[in-house]
């Protein structure tokens, strides 16, 4: 993603206190804020569950773990506090324990980068906010240039993510070509995908559609997107509890930030289009 000057929405994040998902003191909020949704964990209090590794949704500005994360997720997430007047507490959790820190009660939301699926929604409810989709990343040069194009080739992974429903997805289409079938490598980080295929270990990677410019950036040109592969079908969404009544109050709080401009002017202070809000947005 092709890097903007960072405007008022991001300078927002200053209200955000990173803490461990046991907890930790969040930015202060006006004196006069009431408490907030009454859904809310702790009263005055929104608590984010995010993992800080994926620009530009959620990451650590020049890599400082020990400040507050930026991007589109994140400012979005404090300007959705400020708009209820209370503060924002973000939490760093591995992407695999995401939705279970949401279940333990750990945090109100899940806001990083999830997509929407039937299998998240078995045990959460989503709030969709922007479109979004897969797509194959290979060195320039790479002779990937269709599925078919993909057997036999190892493609390297995030664990715990839709990814690797999109892998076998076309591991099925393969099988039923008879082809022979592509390889998993799964990983715990995005950029351990990324180091995987530029190291050798992998002939490709696979992110979202979101991420390309900030892969292609890191590595200096190396690696391209393959199109043709998925069509732009998935979207992303905050994710709260089953059944929760902060689920609406998300949703109505996001519509009222997108008919503000709020949201379309953090989407572009991270590069991204903002004509790609969904309609929860909106």
């Amino acid at each position: 993603m092709k890097r903007m000057v960072l405007s008022s929405a991001a300078v927002m994040t200053a209200a955000v206190l990173l803490s461990g998902c046991s907890g930790g003191a969040g930015a202060s909020a006006p004196e006069s804020a009431a408490s907030g949704p009454k859904a809310l964990l702790k009263a005055g209090e929104f608590s984010v569950c995010m993992t800080p590794q994926y620009k530009p949704l959620e990451f650590y500005k020049d890599g400082n773990t020990g400040s507050q994360p930026i991007g589109f997720d994140a400012d979005a997430a404090v300007a959705l506090a400020e708009s209820w007047g209370v503060k924002v507490k973000i939490s760093d959790v591995a992407f695999d324990g995401l939705m279970p820190a949401l279940q333990a009660g750990r945090c109100d939301v899940v806001w990083s980068g999830l997509y929407v699926n039937d299998a998240r929604q078995q045990v959460a409810d989503a709030v969709p906010y922007l479109k979004t989709g897969s797509v194959i990343i290979a060195p320039q040069g790479s002779n990937i240039k269709s599925v078919d194009d993909l057997a036999g080739k190892t493609i390297a992974v995030l664990a715990g993510g839709a990814y690797e429903a999109n892998l076998k997805d076309l591991s099925n289409t393969l099988k039923s070509k008879g082809l022979e079938d592509l390889v998993q490598q799964s990983y715990p980080q995005n950029t351990q995908t990324t180091a995987a295929v530029t190291n050798g270990k992998a002939d490709a990677l696979i992110d979202t559609d979101v991420s390309v410019g900030e892969i292609v950036e890191k590595t200096g040109g190396k690696l391209q997107a393959v199109p043709g592969i998925f069509e732009t079908d998935a979207v992303f969404g905050v994710y709260a509890k089953k059944g929760s009544a902060l689920t609406e109050e998300i949703r109505t709080g996001l519509k009222k930030l997108s008919d503000e401009g709020k949201l379309a002017e953090i989407a572009k202070t991270y590069g991204l289009d903002p004509t790609r809000l969904t309609d929860a947005g909106k």
